[in-house]
C-alpha cells in the first residue's frame, strides 16, 4: 500500500476560520484527497501554528517542522510521497517571503538526508503546496504588507520547488482564505485543495509503482 504524509500547519489540520474548531473529516484537504486514491494510506500531520523551520517560542507545542519532521518520517516509513503545506505562519509572524522558501528548503533537505535504516529504502516524491494568500479581514496583523507577502510566497515556493526538483501544487488556484479570519479556510474551500490533489497526486504514485 503506498503512503503519503501531508505535512502541514493549520489550514492541513483544518481549522474553521469562524471559531478555534476543527472542520469534520470529509472537508480537511487531507481526507477529502484520500476518498480519490482507493488503496492509499493518508497519514494527516497538521499542527496549529506550526512554522517551517523557524521557532515560535509563544505556541503551546513545538511549532518548528523542521525539528518535527525527523520523528514523523520514522514514526510512519517507508513513505511515498511527502506534500508539505507550511508558509503562512512564517508571514504571519512578519517573516519575508524569501525566508519561508528557505524554511521549505531545510525541510526538503530533511526528507531527502533522512536516516530511513530500513531494507532498500526509496527516498519519497515531495510535493511543496503553496497555501492560498491571506485577505483582508479582522485581524490587525493582516494588514497589506502581510497580505502582499503572502503572495509573494507562492512565486518564491513555485522557485524552490523548481530549484529542487520537487512537485508543486498551487492551492490558490482552487481555494480562498475566507474574510472570516483572513488566514484559515471554509470547510469548502479546505475541501477544495483536496478534490484538485487527488489527480495529480494518483499520477505521482503511478509512476513510482511502475519504476519500483
Amino acid at each position: 500500500m503506498a503512503a503519503v504524509l501531508a505535512f502541514g500547519d493549520s489550514l492541513t489540520w483544518g481549522r474553521a476560520p469562524e471559531a478555534a474548531l476543527r472542520h469534520d473529516r470529509a472537508h480537511r484537504w487531507p481526507d477529502a484527497m484520500a476518498e480519490g486514491l482507493p488503496g492509499v494510506e493518508v497519514i494527516s500531520e497538521g499542527l496549529r501554528g506550526r512554522l517551517t523551520a523557524f521557532d515560535q517560542t509563544a505556541a503551546p507545542a513545538d511549532a518548528n517542522g523542521a525539528r518535527a519532521l525527523p520523528i514523523l518520517l520514522h514514526s510512519h516509513a517507508p513513505l511515498d510521497l511527502v506534500m508539505v503545506m507550511l508558509g503562512s505562519n512564517d508571514i504571519y509572524f512578519g517573516m519575508d517571503a524569501y525566508r519561508a522558501a528557505d524554511g521549505l528548503q531545510r525541510i526538503v533537505e530533511i526528507i531527502r538526508g533522512h536516516a530511513w535504516r530500513m531494507d532498500a529504502p526509496q527516498a519519497p516524491d515531495i510535493m511543496l503546496i503553496a497555501p492560498p494568500p491571506m485577505v483582508a479581514g479582522p485581524d490587525p496583523i493582516i494588514d497589506a504588507d502581510t497580505i502582499a507577502r503572502s503572495i509573494e510566497l507562492v512565486a518564491n515556493i513555485h522557485a524552490k520547488a523548481n530549484d529542487m526538483g520537487c512537485h508543486f501544487f498551487d492551492a490558490g488556484q482552487v481555494s480562498k482564505a475566507s474574510p472570516v479570519d483572513g488566514i484559515h479556510l471554509d470547510p469548502y474551500n479546505t475541501r477544495a485543495i483536496g478534490l484538485a490533489l487527488q489527480a495529480p497526486v494518483a499520477a505521482i504514485l503511478e509512476r513510482r509503482a511502475r519504476l519500483a
